[in-house]
Formats: structure tokens, C-alpha cells, sequence
């Protein structure tokens, strides 16, 4: 190992990096605001803001990072690089923040983000959580006594750099898939919603309006069930788990050990698709084509099957339109926020117009959309995987960054 690349000496970490830096922010002052929802988890970039008078909250710039404190949020990755603001702007958000800044001269403020969102440090931070439960906190002084090896302002640009590169593509490949989604939901209301192509031929009266002649209005149960397998998981078995955390983190099932799965689950098999039937005004609809190896779900989702397997994805994209959606949502019983269901009886009994023919002419083009975006994914998992495993040995010198 060149010598050059070897960490200094430790420094304790608020001596290199500032904890929620003061800024000045008067009340009632309009500014970008950033609630927690808009914060994606393992995600740097910031989603979105919103314009809102100051009131109070944590003060952040670009070039900040802003670091969930409460439970769940900071286990769910809620971490991110502020680049949302004008240069000298001063934004604000959610009080759970836990702001980042670099020191000028000592530390990069991109590195600083990466630093942050190490599996290393946020194991630290979250074993230091105090509370009761459901509400625990990170405890900040925990984090800023660490005392941490600091590579020289240059290798932190550098290990920066490589980072971000990675990151750059993951976030690429997140808004090609956003523009697929669009793309294909756009076809959707435009054939079976609208009926644009259809235009040009007679229609007739329906349950739902005027619809083409020759089409009908069936419920979901007439193309699709629900498939409860349970399953107790065996402490021996390892199982792909597609949990409700696992769709917020990467849409991507996370591989599990049987032993630290504590509860029954629901088998997952090919052409499947699960819905959400948790505080369902987050719409959590996974399409499952083919199911990773021992796959489980969570029984807080509705797994879905299609009778005929060349609908899976046209059904897929039915339930994710906002009428068919906002139909379910009117369904839905329970107080508030997570206590809150769908339920499956409800969901399949709601009516929508349809012609085979045209919905596997839709479905066609619906499958090479959800293959692309299936490929961004597992790509974004392995890179990932790539920029978690790389940082540590980026900082420890054992990975050359000239």
C-alpha cells in the first residue's frame, strides 16, 4: 500500500465535521422546505421540497447532509445530499434531521455524505437509539466523540468522486424507470381509460359511461385471484423476502436467514403481483415476474395471480392506474395512517371496461417496459452493493484513488 494513502491519525468527529450548523432564518420567511417524505431511502438525491413559511425545524444548505434521527426512518436509509437550493439559499426541514457540514480546508462535503451513509456509521448511529418505542432517537453525542481516521482532503475528493460515480448511475437508472413507468401508464389510461384508439368506432352505454362497442365491464376476480400460501419460515432455509421495507429501499427482495424472520409469511410465485394493503395511500405495487428463490412476502400484501399469465402485466398496470386506485382507496376502513387496510375481497370486486384483445396487444408492449425496468434494478443492486462494500476499503487505503 503507497504509503500517501494511509488514514492520518484519529480525530474526533466534531472537530471535522459540523453538527446542525447554525443558520439565521427568520420566522415566516417563505423557503424550501424538505418534509422526511421527501427524503427516499439510499437515495442522495432530495425527491422534491415544497415552498412553506419557516416555523421552525432543522436549517440546512447545499452541499449539507441530512441525516434521519427517529426510528424508522433512519433504518430505512432516509439520508440525503442537499443540491436542491440557490447558492447562499438556506432551506429547511423536518426537526428528526440530523445535519452534516464540512469544514472548510478539513473535509469534503460530498465525502461527508458518503461517510455518513457507511453501513459503518450508520450501525453506530443506530445501536446508539434512545426511547420508547417507535419513537427512539439517535443519541448525536454518541456520534460526534467517535473518533475516526481522516484521509487527506484530496483522497476524500477522490474516494468522492469514485462514490459518486456509482451513485450517478444508480440515480440514472432511477429516472429511465421513472420514465418507462410514465411511459406505460400513459398507453394505459390512453386505451383503457380514455379509449383514444377506439375513437373512430361505435360505443355503447356501461355500469362506467360509454365504452367501445364489442368491450365489457367485468370485476378483477374475473381475470385474477389471491393466492395466500402461507408459510412458517424454517431457521434453516435462507428465503428472498419481499417486505414492505425492502420495496421502499430498491424494490428489490432482501435476502433473509430464516431465524431472524419472526412471524408467517406468504409464498410468492411466478406472475405475481403484490399489493400493499398497509396505510394504502403509499401505493406499494411490486410486479413479479419471476420470483427470486425461496421467495416469501410479508402478509401485508395482497398477492395477486392472474388466470391467464399473458395478462399479468396489463392487470399489473389496471391496478396502478389512479382510477382503478382511487376506487380501492374509497374502500379502505381503519382510523388513520398505518392502521389503515385494503382488503382483498374489496379490491377484486372492482368493475373496469376491457377487450382481450387489446389488453394483450397492451400487455405486449407492457412486458418489454417492465423487463428494462427490472434490469435497472437488479443493476442498481449490484451497484450498490459495489459503493457499500468499496468505501471502507477506500478509506483504509487498500484501494489505490490516484
Amino acid at each position: 500500500m503507497d504509503r500517501n494513502m494511509k488514514p492520518k491519525s484519529p480525530h474526533k468527529l466534531s472537530n471535522i465535521i459540523q453538527f446542525n450548523p447554525t443558520e439565521r432564518l427568520a420566522k415566516g420567511t417563505l423557503a424550501k422546505k424538505v418534509p422526511m417524505e421527501y427524503l427516499q431511502p439510499y437515495t442522495r438525491a432530495i425527491s422534491d421540497y415544497e415552498t412553506a413559511e419557516y416555523s421552525g425545524g432543522s436549517k440546512f444548505r447545499n452541499g449539507d447532509t441530512l441525516m434521519a434521527r427517529i426510528t424508522p426512518c433512519l433504518e430505512n436509509g432516509k439520508t440525503a445530499y442537499a443540491s436542491i437550493l440557490d447558492d447562499g439559499e438556506v432551506g429547511f426541514g423536518s426537526t428528526e434531521y440530523i445535519v452534516f457540514r464540512n469544514i472548510e480546508g478539513v473535509t469534503d462535503s460530498k465525502f461527508v455524505y458518503y461517510f455518513v451513509t457507511s453501513p459503518w456509521f450508520r450501525e453506530i448511529a443506530i445501536k446508539s437509539m434512545v426511547g420508547s418505542s417507535g419513537r427512539q432517537r439517535v443519541q448525536q453525542s454518541v456520534l460526534e466523540n467517535l473518533e475516526v481516521n481522516l484521509p487527506s482532503l484530496d483522497e476524500q475528493r477522490r474516494i468522492a468522486g469514485i462514490l459518486g460515480s456509482l451513485d450517478d448511475k444508480i440515480e440514472l437508472n432511477r429516472r429511465i424507470n421513472a420514465n418507462l413507468e410514465a411511459q406505460a401508464q400513459a398507453l394505459f389510461q390512453s386505451w383503457f381509460v380514455d379509449f383514444e384508439p377506439f375513437r373512430d368506432g361505435p360505443f355503447v352505454d356501461s355500469q362506467l359511461g360509454k365504452i367501445p362497442q364489442g368491450w365489457k365491464v367485468e370485476a378483477l376476480s374475473n381475470l385474477a385471484t389471491v393466492i395466500k400460501k402461507g408459510i412458517t419460515p424454517s431457521n434453516a432455509e435462507t428465503y428472498s423476502h419481499y417486505s414492505i421495507p425492502a420495496y421502499d429501499d430498491a424494490h428489490f427482495p432482501e435476502k433473509q436467514s430464516g431465524e431472524t424472520i419472526k412471524s408467517g409469511k406468504y409464498i410468492v410465485y411466478n406472475n405475481s403481483i403484490l399489493l400493499s394493503k398497509l396505510n394504502p395511500r403509499i401505493k406499494r405495487l411490486w410486479f413479479i415476474k419471476t420470483a427470486e428463490e425461496n421467495a416469501i412476502c410479508s402478509t401485508e400484501f395482497i398477492p395477486i395471480q392472474t388466470k391467464d399469465t399473458d395478462l399479468i402485466s396489463f392487470v399489473y398496470y389496471l391496478i396502478d392506474n389512479d382510477i382503478f386506485y382511487q376506487h380501492a382507496l374509497s374502500l379502505v376502513n381503519g382510523a388513520t395512517g398505518s392502521h389503515q387496510r385494503f382488503h382483498a375481497e374489496d379490491i377484486m370486486q372492482i368493475p373496469f371496461a376491457w377487450n382481450k384483445d387489446a389488453a394483450i396487444d397492451f400487455a405486449q408492449k407492457a412486458n418489454y417496459i417492465l423487463q428494462k425496468i427490472e434490469d435497472n434494478i437488479r443493476e442498481n443492486q449490484t451497484l450498490s452493493a459495489l459503493r457499500d462494500t468499496m468505501l471502507p476499503k477506500l478509506m483504509a487505503g487498500e484501494i489505490n484513488v490516484e
